[in-house]
């Protein structure tokens, strides 16, 4: 069941990254510093 979830959580991630890069490559994935500001903000410090 562990290697299951370990996979799950492995595809997850690559799609995740795949997203991204995708974006930054459309110029979507860049923030300047008062979005990036806004965002954390919001989400809490990480």
């Amino acid at each position: 069941m562990e290697n299951y979830e370990r996979e799950c959580a492995e595809k997850e991630l690559l799609l995740k990254l795949q997203e991204t890069e995708d974006a930054v490559k459309d110029g979507k994935g860049w923030l300047n510093l008062n979005e990036l500001k806004l965002l954390m903000g919001q989400q809490g410090s990480l």
